[in-house]
């Protein structure tokens, strides 16, 4: 089983009270992140947070430094929020922390869940109106994908047209090429560099619903999941499968180009782990309901009655990794036996939590609960 650091800048801060020292904070976390052995740290995009400091606006410029600090460790977006990108500067930036990187970027996509982060971008990207907001995430990575499989590249969808009309280019060293020009008119454009992993990095695409499983899977997406409950997981998984098996012409396994994110902490036992958690967690739910629908918490044929709150209570059995090792252990255990897991996103710093207790909780998932998965290798 492979195991990586997930974080936003926010829930890393620590004592930290300004954007440089959160930003030294979430240095300290990736490096020992390496040493511990984590396969990838992943960052979030968000912007415009009433806390008034710790958004990532950028993941990738933040991405170059957290690259530049470390040698192995892979530095992954999940994600980055394609509707609220120009899809040129999105490839190109991307494609510079590859090569910055020598190929150690993941890179995910996400459609964007809060509305009033959307609209400030694109007036499509609101995820209020679903259709336009699909269309636009759909075009922007078909765009990048354009951009980094051939060295030039046009297009013409809802939302852009690349060449923009009327484009034109002339240079006494450089006479017309018919490869992108007819004459002066440019009719293709050549966006560089091309990435340095070939085609291009792993891709990636945060999911919630049966209909975001299945556009990732009809994409070539590999897919995320975040809260839902293993049984559901389990359910999507299966749709994946089937849906991207349709799409490859050959047979998808079970888990397969898939990972599951989980809120993380390990203690000495259950109730220190709430103890210093609960708080920080919870806040982060507390922020995505109902923004993704009470739905991601739920298993197959299960519905929530209103009155049922969305607390510690409900979600630890559901959808956390809290606790001592033996507990989180048994949690990773049921996602592996019951999705047949491979890949597992720890987030591992919540807001409110001093620096030192959150480096604990990196140290303490990396040495007591890691091993007794990697020894089934």
């Amino acid at each position: 089983m492979r195991f990586a650091a997930f974080t936003t800048v926010a829930a890393s801060a620590g004592e930290a009270t300004n954007s440089a020292d959160f930003l030294d904070n979430l240095r300290q976390q990736t490096i020992l992140a390496e040493e511990l052995g984590f396969e990838a740290m992943w960052l979030g995009e968000h912007h415009f947070g009433p806390y008034g400091v710790g958004d990532i606006p950028n993941p990738i410029l933040l991405g170059a430094d957290l690259a530049a600090r470390t040698s192995r460790i892979r530095i992954g977006q999940m994600a980055n929020i394609a509707p609220w990108w120009h899809p040129i500067r999105l490839a190109e930036d991307l494609a510079i922390l590859d090569n910055m990187t020598r190929g150690r970027i993941e890179v995910g996509f996400g459609r964007g869940i809060w509305p009033y982060e959307g609209p400030q971008f694109h007036p499509h990207a609101d995820p209020r109106l679903d259709q336009e907001n699909r269309e636009l995430f759909q075009e922007t990575v078909e765009i990048v994908r354009k951009i980094w499989a051939d060295e030039y590249f046009s297009h013409q969808g809802a939302n852009y047209t690349f060449p923009v009309e009327n484009t034109v280019f002339s240079h006494p060293s450089y006479p017309p090429n018919p490869d992108w020009q007819d004459g002066e008119r440019v009719t293709r454009l050549r966006v560089t560099p091309r990435p340095y992993q070939k085609p291009h990095p792993p891709l990636w695409m945060t999911v919630s619903t049966d209909r975001s499983v299945a556009t990732a899977a009809e994409m070539g997406l590999k897919a995320c999941y975040w809260q839902p409950p293993p049984l559901r997981i389990k359910q999507r998984m299966e749709l994946y499968a089937e849906v991207r098996s349709k799409r490859e012409g050959r047979p998808f396994t079970l888990g397969e180009d898939q990972a599951v994110m989980r809120s993380t902490y390990v203690a000495s036992s259950m109730e220190e782990a709430r103890r210093d958690a609960e708080a920080g967690i919870m806040s982060a739910f507390i922020f995505n309901d109902p923004f993704r629908g009470r739905q991601v918490f739920t298993n197959p044929d299960e519905e929530l009655s209103p009155d049922v709150d969305l607390d510690w209570d409900f979600l630890q059995p559901r959808t956390l990794l809290v606790g001592s090792p033996d507990n989180v252990a048994e949690q990773v255990q049921e996602l592996q036996e019951v999705c047949h897991l491979d890949y597992l996103l720890v987030e591992f710093a919540h807001a409110g939590i001093p620096l030192r207790k959150t480096l604990q909780n990196l140290e303490n998932f990396a040495t007591r609960v890691m091993p007794r998965f990697r020894s089934n290798r």
